[in-house]
């Protein structure tokens, strides 16, 4: 019986089993996802980060935390050696204080600069001033490529391990309750973020630092985003794209948000479209310098020279030190020597100096004044085009080479070169080699070429604004001029006779027009603005020269009581220039005859003296009315003074009458100007303003302008000719605190030791003068304010040279004669005498 329920029971379990193997091999036979899925490493793999675990604070795979500045510094060609080996000083100040644990990353980018602005984001009101722009665009188009740069630093910190932060607890004895995991992991953080603002303030007195962190954006929908610039400089640093990266709600596997592309590897990889070769440079030089390595900042090519420094503690750095001393120590003497201890045989004095240096940087590590680690720096290429691809990596070789390092092309060894330059990585492509961070501070990039701002910066102008001009300087390098720095924009130019000073105001003044809204009020002498004022379609006054039609009537307005207010001080100015001191009584008998006249309704001069009781004022003041040298321009019956989008005053012809005729008409002109301020985008150019400054009144009104028409929204362009007068005029603090920026022209005598004291006094130093000793007349400028300093080139083309280079007194009396004959259209003739159509420019006439 129990055989046959054996034989049963296998029977069933027979058939079971091959029921079962039936069912695998008909699930064998069903497709599985596992035979489509790759099992070599994604881009992520690769990547050491983790997660976003703080605002511009990211988590890596390893554990260690990482943060991002993006930084400038001054420009090292306008600084001394001086300024610059202090520079150096301090930046190893600040990274002397780092140890084990700490890695830093300091990367030099150069990439393709914007294009010139297009004319769709400018408001050109004439024809001309946008065909001058536009020739402008086609010259800075036909350049090719220009590149500009930026410098960003990342700091990254491997905390302790578990193990080390509870051996050091275990030394203290006290009541506090152990914490767990998410405290530990947030006291980090918390530690982390206190070492990066130490770090930031140890060098915010040599760098502006901006801390990449998360920005809030509105999208075209109205939704709000985080886009996190972290992830987009890591992005740039992997793939070479530049755009925004929203953040995700919750932060985390950031590497696959960042390393979206594919990456073929091999000698020369390529990372989705674009080919990547890495130089490494190493062979260094004997000694270092401050920016010993700048020169790539003027290269025609887009590169990123990323150097890591892996910080080590000074223990650690000894030990390493002492192991490189006695191996150049051994090789001092020969072997029988060091077994006899005799020192009868020759010495090894290229031994003996390695010795010694390796002595003297224990010294160093021990005197505490430097750290110790190790540095790798390479320079990473990429390019769409192979061929160009190799132009620049040759490029970047020689540049190399020429500082005396030695440039090596990675082959084999490109994809861990690169992997190590990427920002938190510190176990790819270490270079063995220590150095001090005395030298790395000579090493690292600390400027770059500093290219002004790609939008206007006042806040008060149109958002997304263009730059006033885009100008050129030199490494193939763009140069945006813009004259506010914020929302203040007075500029002092400062240059002798024939330097260009004119042509520079005349081409701010056509570019200004670009801003809607823009209203020109010019003070001129000697018509060097009369062709653009006149092409622009704006009015030019010749005031006190031969044009009998200009005539002023200062004493219509006077509805409010401001407008009689002014009229009052007007008057008794005037009085004061004829040496009449009014007296209390005096002065309320003025204020009666205004009141008087504002309810008779009479407006003129003439008919003030007539209402005054009081002698000595009518006496002083005849000189003005119909009956004076002056009534032709002071008493009129009706103004002939129109103001315009761009008004040009000739002002030559009324400085040559003297004190007592040019202040009262330059006063009422003040007055007209500062009651159309309100508040669209204006500027008041001051043309010679030497001859303004050596008055007192004038001075007065320089004053106050410069201190208060920022508010208005106008800013004042002045330019002189003697730094003396304005020296002397008392107010050169007032000019060098109220004024955003200044410009300086080209002197060959500003070595001398006058010159010198003067530029010095307004803030130059002694590599600055010699910039502008050296500096070509009529083509360079130089320009100085908080947000950098850059000699540059203005780029003028022959139809922009037409209408503000040519003002010799032949082009003027041409194109007066043009416009008699033409009248408005007088451009066009007067371009063909210069070879030249207005129609060639894209502008309707």
């Amino acid at each position: 019986m129990m055989v046959w329920i054996i034989a049963g029971m296998a029977i069933v379990v027979a058939i079971l089993v091959t029921l079962l193997l039936l069912r695998i091999r008909r699930l064998d036979a069903e497709p599985r996802l596992n035979h489509y899925r790759p099992h070599g490493q994604a881009v992520s793999d690769l990547l050491n980060y983790a997660a976003l675990v703080d605002d511009g604070v990211i988590v890596c795979k390893n554990g260690a935390l990482m943060a991002a500045w993006v930084f400038t510094g001054d420009d090292a060609a306008s600084s001394t050696d001086e300024q610059r080996e202090t520079v150096s000083m301090r930046v190893n100040q600040a990274l002397s204080r780092l140890g084990n644990g700490w890695m830093l990353h300091v990367d030099a980018v150069r990439r393709p600069a914007q294009d010139y602005a297009d004319a769709g984001r400018s408001a050109f009101p004439d024809p001309v001033s946008a065909a001058i722009d536009e020739e402008r665009r086609r010259l800075f188009r036909s350049l090719g490529t220009t590149y500009e740069g930026y410098l960003v630093m990342t700091l990254t910190w491997f905390p302790p391990q578990v193990a080390q932060r509870k051996f050091v607890e275990m030394m203290f004895d006290d009541d506090t309750e152990v914490a767990g995991k998410a405290e530990r992991t947030y006291s980090l953080i918390a530690d982390f973020q206190r070492e990066c603002r130490s770090f930031e303030s140890r060098l915010s007195g040599v760098f502006r630092m901006d801390r990449l962190k998360g920005n809030r954006h509105t999208t075209e929908e109205g939704r709000e985003e985080v886009h996190d610039d972290f992830l987009r400089w890591l992005q740039y640093c992997v793939t070479g794209l530049d755009h925004p990266i929203a953040l995700p709600a919750n932060p985390v596997y950031v590497d696959a948000l960042v390393g979206g592309q594919e990456i073929w590897a091999g000698v020369a990889p390529r990372i989705g479209r674009r080919f990547v070769q890495v130089v490494a440079i190493e062979g260094f030089p004997l000694e270092s310098y401050p920016g010993i390595l700048a020169s790539l900042a003027e290269l025609p090519s887009a590169y990123r020279w990323s150097n890591r420094f892996i910080f080590m503690d000074p223990h650690e750095a000894l030990r390493e030190m002492e192991k490189f001393r006695k191996k150049w120590r051994q090789k001092v003497r020969g072997f029988f020597d060091q077994i006899f201890q005799t020192s009868t045989g020759s010495v090894n004095y290229d031994a003996l100096s390695m010795m010694h240096d390796a002595e003297a940087a224990i010294a160093e590590i021990n005197s505490g004044l430097v750290a110790q680690g190790y540095y790798t720096s390479v320079v990473v290429v990429s390019d769409d085009d192979r061929s160009r691809l190799e132009r620049s990596v040759r490029q970047v070789e020689k540049a190399i080479n020429a500082r005396g390092f030695a440039a090596r092309v990675e082959t084999v060894n490109t994809m861990d070169a690169l992997l190590g330059s990427m920002p938190g990585h510190g176990v790819e492509n270490v270079r063995r080699p220590q150095i001090n961070t005395l030298n790395l501070a000579d090493l690292l990039p600390s400027s770059t070429i500093w290219t002004g701002q790609a939008e206007a910066p006042c806040p008060m102008y149109p958002p997304s604004s263009p730059p006033l001009m885009q100008c050129v300087t030199q490494g193939a390098t763009p140069f945006r001029l813009n004259l506010h720095v914020n929302d203040l924009g007075h500029t002092f130019l400062f240059g002798p006779t024939g330097s260009g000073k004119s042509t520079h105001l005349g081409l701010i003044a056509a570019q200004l027009r670009r801003y809607r809204g823009m209203s020109l009020y010019c003070f001129d002498k000697g018509l060097s603005l009369y062709p653009l004022v006149r092409a622009c379609r704006g009015l030019h006054f010749d005031v006190g020269g031969d044009d009998e039609t200009l005539a002023f009537c200062p004493l219509q307005f006077l509805t409010t009581k401001s407008d009689r207010a002014w009229a009052m001080e007007w008057i008794d100015s005037m009085l004061a220039l004829n040496g009449v001191q009014t007296t209390p009584a005096q002065r309320n008998e003025i204020g009666n005859a205004l009141t008087a006249m504002h309810r008779s309704g009479a407006t003129t001069l003439s008919e003030f003296v007539l209402m005054i009781q009081d002698e000595a004022i009518r006496e002083a003041l005849r000189i003005y009315t119909a009956d004076g040298a002056m009534g032709h321009l002071l008493d009129a019956a009706q103004d002939g003074l129109r103001l315009s989008d761009f008004a040009v005053f000739e002002i030559e012809d009324l400085l040559n009458l003297g004190d007592k005729f040019v202040l009262p008409v330059l006063l009422y002109l003040f007055r007209r100007i500062e009651t159309s301020l309100t508040g669209q985008p204006a500027a008041i150019i001051l043309d010679e303003a030497w001859l303004m400054l050596g008055h007192p009144v004038f001075r007065a009104k320089i004053r106050e302008w410069l201190k208060v028409l920022r508010k208005s929204n106008c800013i004042v362009i002045m330019a002189t000719q003697s730094l003396s007068d304005a020296a002397n005029s008392g107010i050169l603090d007032v000019i060098v605190e109220s004024t955003a920026t200044r410009i300086f022209l080209p002197n060959p005598f500003a070595r001398d030791d006058d010159a010198t004291a003067l530029y010095r006094r307004m803030g130059l130093n002694t590599r600055q003068i010699e910039i502008l000793a050296t500096a070509v007349q009529k083509r360079h400028y130089y320009y100085m304010s908080d947000k950098g300093r850059r000699l540059y080139d203005l780029a003028l083309g022959p139809l922009a040279l037409a209408f503000i280079g040519h003002t010799d007194r032949e082009s003027i009396a041409t194109i007066r004669t043009l416009e008699s004959r033409h009248g408005d259209a007088w451009v066009h003739p007067w371009l063909e005498l210069k070879g030249l159509r207005l129609e060639d420019y894209g502008v309707i006439s």
